[in-house]
């Protein structure tokens, strides 16, 4: 069975709207709370390290508490990785 897109919608022109239906356009107005504004840059670090595997870690670090903010990929996707390596790599007992 075949189906063809301009088939099966039919073409509809668009409705003239009233003017007393017009919603007045108005500038949008951002909200942003305290703790959802970005840190300035001279305040985080990023470190990156190339592991066993040529595999690449980014960590971003807060310079004024040396806090890791965030590591790509985290740490329990690396451990996951490492997990399936290892299962991968055992040879199997063919008896």
């Amino acid at each position: 069975m075949r189906v063809n897109p301009t088939d099966s919608i039919p073409a509809v022109a668009p409705e003239a709207k009233s003017a007393e239906h017009r919603a007045e356009p108005r500038p949008a107005e951002p909200v942003v709370s305290p703790a959802a504004q970005p840190m300035a840059a001279d305040e985080t670090s990023v470190v990156v390290e190339i592991q066993k595997g040529n595999e690449v870690v980014y960590r971003f670090v807060d310079n004024s508490t040396g806090k890791l903010i965030e590591q790509i990929p985290s740490q329990q996707m690396l451990n996951f990785s490492s997990a399936i390596e290892k299962a991968l790599s055992k040879p199997e007992d063919h008896k």
